[in-house]
């Protein structure tokens, strides 16, 4: 190997790296807050249903900036939006670890979910553009790995640093450390992933966009907490169709929804993720409350055994990104879609006397079946986008995702408060929650094997 070359693939290696570790924090927050949830709520006094708000409104910033990084990405350059969204969730969890309600808590936390999307949204795109397209795949799964392995310790260590400093220390931790990696993405990121393509940003549809889903979801989540809140959801609808048209009907538009028509196989693989995300996301909450209020477990034990479906996750995606380079990637990711379907409707078995092996085997079921889905459904979807697009389907394969996990957190939260109303998720009143859980993982479930049919007809459009 020349000089030139083994200095390209250093290069090439210090930007994976750089792009792994930035694809970290984001899902580590994500789960590590679902684990410490009974401790923020034992600290700031809040029933269940407000709980869940805090997992609902962190996935609907990520939906609304999915929605809007890919343009903004294009207007200002994917390295200023990546380095703009790291700083702002560094910044965002000072302000969380610093907040003294849940009212405040709260907006706080769709705040750091607009530049976790930010953030996702860049790495996935210089993911694509960067590799070299005979190891597109697995450097895909690399970056994406990431996730899994901080969905993974995100709950082992917010737990434990929760039992040892309080919760806050969480946000504080993640911040200093979101800053260091703010400084190694500037040094290592090529600077020609700055530049701009001129193009304007619909202030109108940016709009339109975030309050028809801001409304959707407020109306969907929150009429346990006030009976007429339900009537923004038939306004959401409304307003998200003026979106839809105005964006298909617009000469530059935004969110170029027209590129689902125009990429074989795209709107297949795209539902498919959607719904995929959309079963199973959301399983953290149910699970930390299980373990916690159920089965009487602390929160770094309880962390422990969350970890185990992102841990396979994260020790099966490399394989999986692997097998997609050699193999067709939608009958992979077909096939992990099916096992995702039927560990959820195993979980269905689990009560108040379940041993913990049960639940431990049920996670690991599910985060093999995850592992074998993503990565080959993002490189068979994103592998037929022109490169000049890829930013805009970038944005929208995560707003689906994130739309995905939005819809996961609705139907949980709309659960919890059908079988429990304002009440906590206690000891005494666990049957009302396990009654909520069972039926959720039955939708859930599903949801999921409809959704495997979707990705068997995107299979012949892949290359």
């Amino acid at each position: 190997m020349s000089e030139a070359e083994n200095t390209s693939s250093l290069h090439l290696k210090a930007v994976i790296a750089a792009l792994w570790t930035g694809n970290l924090f984001a899902p580590f927050l994500m789960s590590g807050v679902a684990a410490i949830l009974p401790s923020i709520g034992e600290s700031l006094g809040a029933p269940a249903v407000m709980l869940s708000l805090v997992m609902v409104c962190y996935n609907l910033g990520q939906s609304i900036s999915h929605m809007l990084s890919g343009r903004i990405a294009d207007i200002f350059g994917v390295k200023r939006t990546l380095l703009a969204g790291v700083g702002c969730f560094c910044l965002f969890s000072v302000f969380m670890g610093l907040a003294p309600t849940m009212s405040v808590l709260i907006p706080l936390r769709f705040t750091q979910g607009v530049a976790a999307a930010t953030i996702s949204c860049a790495v996935t795109t210089l993911s694509v553009t960067l590799a070299p397209p005979h190891i597109r795949g697995q450097v895909i799964s690399i970056v994406v790995s990431a996730v899994y392995l901080g969905l993974a310790i995100g709950p082992l260590a917010c737990g434990g640093i929760t039992e040892l400093s309080g919760w806050r220390m969480v946000f504080f931790l993640i911040a200093a450390l979101g800053l260091a990696e703010l400084i190694l993405l500037h040094h290592v990121i090529p600077g020609g992933t700055q530049e701009k393509s001129g193009r304007s940003f619909d202030v109108v549809s940016a709009f339109l966009g975030a309050l028809g889903l801001a409304c959707m979801t407020m109306g969907a989540t929150c009429t346990f907490l006030h009976p007429a809140v339900v009537g923004l959801l038939p306004l959401g609808v409304l307003i998200l169709m003026a979106f839809v048209r105005r964006e298909w009907t617009s000469a530059d538009p935004m969110f170029d929804l027209k590129i689902l028509a125009k990429v074989p196989g795209l709107p297949d693989g795209m539902a498919a993720t959607f719904i995929n995300y959309g079963s199973f996301q959301g399983l953290s909450l149910f699970f930390s409350l299980y373990l916690q209020q159920v089965l009487g477990l602390n929160a770094f034990h309880a962390g422990m055994i969350l970890m185990m479906q992102s841990l396979c996750q994260t020790v099966f995606s490399p394989v999986a990104g692997r097998m997609a380079d050699k193999y067709r990637p939608g009958i992979i990711s077909t096939s992990g879609m099916m096992v995702c379907g039927l560990s959820i409707l195993s979980l269905m078995l689990l009560g108040e006397g379940s041993p913990v092996w049960q639940v431990v085997v049920s996670q690991a079921a599910l985060g093999t079946g995850a592992a074998f889905f993503v990565a080959p459904n993002m490189t068979a979807t994103l592998g037929n986008v022109p490169k000049e697009q890829l930013s805009v389907a970038s944005g929208l394969f995560g707003c689906l995702r994130t739309m995905g996990g939005l819809m996961s957190h609705i139907i949980m939260a709309w659960m919890i408060g059908f079988f429990m109303g304002d009440t906590a998720v206690t000891h005494e009143n666990s049957g009302l929650f396990l009654h909520a859980m069972h039926y959720t993982l039955l939708l859930f479930g599903m949801l999921n094997l409809l959704g495997v049919g979707l990705s068997l007809r995107a299979l012949r459009h892949h290359r």
